[in-house]
């Protein structure tokens, strides 16, 4: 059989291609290979060394080599460093452990998504609760990968655990920041678990999963917001028939979450209104309110606000700065102070009412709404007054006397704590101390005889807030106040924080040698955490699962962007009272 010319020109053309899609293809799997190869040898050559630079270096390199070898190397290097770090030894040295996170999540595919969420689910972060930081690094960008069958399979699973709450909670931050409406009913379930731990002892799992429904669940798509209020509703009609009162930073946090999900003012503990709500909206697919309308529960008497912002909980630390700058005049006076309220932290979706709302209801929310606005603002307010205007010349006097009203004013029970922060950092009082009579009047005297000095620190005053536990006051320590057990049960509700100024100094500074990068002739420390955008994501870091309040209050010349990030990473409020200087 004779072919064509042009057949045969065909036929070579194709044979050709093939021959040049082998040469192409064969040397990128060898090549994947040698990069696997070559960055194994550096790491190993720079682990002899001890050399956390050149380690890094070869994570990075197995980060990009992009085969399964260098993939299932990585792991193995992460086990390994859980593995010492479980046996109290340090791991690897410097960043070279957040480098294998981060090559780690290069590799997408679904054997590798596999892989990994296995290895997450084998940390022991029960038993080593600083492993949940690693958890939740790991499972972030899984809870981004919509459609990732292995990764979904991996969040739940760790969602699902029946014992460990660091665990949950690491799952829980990971889904608020990049999932979906699709962890919801997975989300929802654990607000029936039966296990009485959860809102007796490990309240950062109800405040979690708060937290993250207010950021899937604002929607219609899958019922989301409606599989939501049933959870809550059964779970609130438990509570009622257990007679069980829940914590106040739980009820807060669900009843944030439920107005941001219907646009509601209701107490979580509201069951019936709540069953009901759930029902309009499964029946009609809207909230027609009438005479039949179940009475919402009024929400428990607040708090008297502190330099003019709600603090929430029962547990307060007052974090106020004595640098020297605090000693200058005071510019504002209360007239100014009442033009401008507290801005508050966003909730994750505020949603203002839907287009099917009815129009009745809408007003009638919108209402509701401005009157708990004018209640809130003259609370503040009316408790600032009280204070000694006419005596009060510098911005000290002003942070000395608010101080002291508010101890003076707390109800018997809570407890309270004043951190001051300067260039060094202390506590005044004991540790945490329990409010009555006798402690609100010495220490309320404490408050006004504070006096200022030196440098800035606000980084630190910060952390010593967020460290404060039963245990007291220890420099330093604990180093993880994310996770350690005893900040986590009995660490901070909400801290008071108030400066005058911009961060100088932090803890690890030496020497103030080194000319400030935001202006001027001044020169600040020579540590890691002075600027704003070094402060306010470590403070957000070291906040991560428990969700303390950050209310941040702001006199003279102060660095507002700072403040502003602090509260709304918190869900706190940013208090306004500059001035030129």
């Amino acid at each position: 059989m004779h072919m064509t010319s042009a057949r045969v020109g065909a036929r070579l053309l194709f044979v050709a291609l093939l021959a040049f899609a082998a040469a192409a293809f064969a040397p990128a799997a060898g090549s994947a290979q040698d990069a696997f190869k070559d960055a194994k040898k550096d790491f190993e050559s720079a682990k002899k060394e001890t050399s956390a630079t050149k380690m890094g270096r070869a994570v990075d390199a197995l980060g990009a080599a992009g085969s399964s070898e260098a993939r299932d190397y990585l792991i193995g290097l992460l086990e390994e460093d859980q593995k010492a770090r479980k046996n109290k030894k340090p791991g690897w040295p410097g960043d070279v452990r957040k480098k294998l996170i981060a090559a780690l999540g290069n590799y997408t595919d679904d054997d590798s998504v596999a892989k990994l969420g296995a290895a997450i689910l084998k940390y022991d972060s029960l038993k080593e609760p600083a492993a949940a930081l690693d958890q939740y690094d790991l499972f972030a960008p899984l809870a981004g990968m919509e459609n990732s069958e292995a990764a979904t399979k991996a969040l739940i699973a760790a969602l699902s655990d029946a014992k460990n709450p660091y665990i949950k909670v690491a799952a829980l931050e990971a889904i608020r920041r990049n999932g979906n409406h699709r962890f919801v009913d997975a989300v929802c379930a654990i607000l029936r678990e039966d296990n009485k731990e959860w809102w007796s002892k490990w309240k950062i799992v109800p405040i979690n999963v708060f937290a993250c429904l207010e950021a899937i669940a604002t929607t219609d798509t899958n019922d989301a917001a409606v599989k939501t209020v049933e959870a809550v509703s059964d779970l609130s009609l438990k509570w009622s028939n257990d007679k069980f009162d829940p914590d106040e930073r739980v009820r807060y946090f669900g009843g944030r979450m439920l107005r941001a999900i219907t646009g509601e003012n209701a107490d979580i503990t509201s069951w019936q209104f709540w069953k009901w709500w759930a029902a309009q909206k499964r029946s009609v697919g809207k909230v027609v309110k009438g005479d039949k309308t179940p009475e919402k529960r009024s929400k428990t008497a607040p708090v008297p606000p502190i330099f003019n912002a709600p603090p929430v909980g029962t547990r307060f630390v007052f974090c106020i700065d004595v640098s020297l700058s605090m000693k200058m005049p005071l510019k504002i006076d209360l007239e100014e102070i009442e033009k401008r309220p507290p801005q508050k932290g966003p909730t994750t979706n505020d949603k203002k009412g839907d287009k099917d709302e009815d129009p009745e209801v809408k007003r009638q929310r919108e209402e509701e709404e401005k009157r708990i606005a004018e209640e809130e603002k003259k609370r503040g307010i009316d408790a600032l007054r009280k204070l000694p205007w006419k005596s009060i010349t510098t911005k000290m006097e002003l942070a000395r006397e608010e101080l002291a009203r508010a101890i003076e004013s707390l109800p018997d029970k809570f407890q309270f704590a004043i951190v001051t922060y300067s260039t060094e950092v202390d506590c005044k009082t004991p540790g945490f101390v329990t409010a009555d009579a006798g402690s609100r009047a010495k220490w309320a005297k404490a408050a006004r005889e504070l006096e200022p000095e030196a440098l800035t620190n606000i980084h630190g005053g910060l952390m010593a807030s967020l460290r404060l536990n039963k245990a007291g006051f220890k420099r330093g320590l604990p180093e993880q106040p994310s996770v350690d057990e005893d900040c986590v049960l009995n660490g901070a509700d909400t801290i008071i924080f108030l400066t005058d100024g911009w961060g100088s100094w932090s803890d690890d500074s030496n020497s103030q040698t080194v000319k400030d990068p935001r202006g001027g002739e001044g020169m600040v420390g020579d540590g890691t955490h002075i600027l704003g955008p070094d402060i306010w994501p470590s403070i957000a870091r070291h906040n991560l699962f428990r969700k303390v309040i950050i209310n941040c209050v702001g006199i003279g010349y102060h660095d507002a962007e700072c403040l502003r990030h602090l509260a709304r990473d918190s869900g706190g409020a940013y208090v306004d009272w500059g001035f030129k200087e």
